[in-house]
């Protein structure tokens, strides 16, 4: 690994939501409208929620409903700090946990979760097909895995290089992300991991350049990105179904 996780600080992603350039603040409000959009509605009280490579918890806070029992994991103790304190804080959750570790080996049952999210997470990994069987053995039946992951056959690899060369982002390009995906491979791994593709799309074709002029547009034209399912976001975005 010849990135250093832990150089990142906890509350990067917090603080990119609510304090970043516009179009980095969109970025992650983005991503929340798709909780709410794919997540949301099939969780409920007793949904037992596991976000892996959860960083400063942004997606998992937002898709813990009243009831449920969210657990975060990562590898850096400053991102499950911080995540702590927001859960501390959260109203109306049936508990929840904090566990130092990794996606390559889950450190969970089988048939564990209601729903696992891995958000821009297999990027990073040399063999994401590991993470992705890990996820599919500790969901439930019936269970729902979020993945989202940069398209290599969109706009990524201009964005990617442009964030890099003004330092908005911790450097991407050949250091944090090393595995490429396209709608085809990502597809085509879930299916191997045993899940049923019960969604695969892509967000962010042009709704982040837009969030520049009017946000609210940009709302409106990523929720129908998300419903168009097309190929052509710069984020690839799937869920994957455990069969019962």
């Amino acid at each position: 690994m010849s990135f250093d996780y832990h150089s990142v600080p906890g509350d990067y992603q917090y603080r990119a939501l609510h304090s970043g350039h516009p179009m980095q603040r969109f970025w992650h409000l983005g991503k929340l409208l798709m909780v709410d959009e794919l997540l949301r509605p099939n969780l409920g009280t007793g949904s037992r929620i596991l976000e892996v490579g959860c960083g400063a918890g942004n997606l998992l806070l937002q898709a813990s409903v009243r009831g449920s029992y969210p657990v975060a994991l990562d590898l850096s103790m400053q991102a499950l700090t911080f995540v702590r304190s927001r859960l501390q804080a959260a109203e109306a959750l049936a508990g929840y946990a904090c566990l130092q570790s990794i996606g390559e080996f889950l450190p969970f049952a089988e048939a564990s979760f209601d729903c696992i999210i891995l958000s821009e997470v297999i990027e990073h990994l040399e063999r994401p097909e590991i993470s992705i069987r890990e996820a599919s053995r500790v969901l439930r039946p019936g269970g729902r895995l979020l993945i989202t992951t940069p398209n290599y056959r969109s706009l990524w690899p201009l964005m990617e290089w442009t964030v890099d060369r003004l330092n908005m982002a911790p450097k991407m390009g050949g250091e944090q992300h090393i595995s490429k995906f396209y709608p085809a491979n990502l597809r085509d791994l879930m299916i191997k991991s045993d899940l049923e593709v019960a969604y695969a799309g892509t967000m962010y074709s042009s709704s982040p350049f837009i969030s520049l002029i009017s946000p609210q547009r940009a709302k409106r034209q990523l929720l129908r990105e998300l419903q168009r399912q097309g190929q052509l976001g710069m984020i690839l975005v799937a869920v994957g179904v455990k069969p019962a």
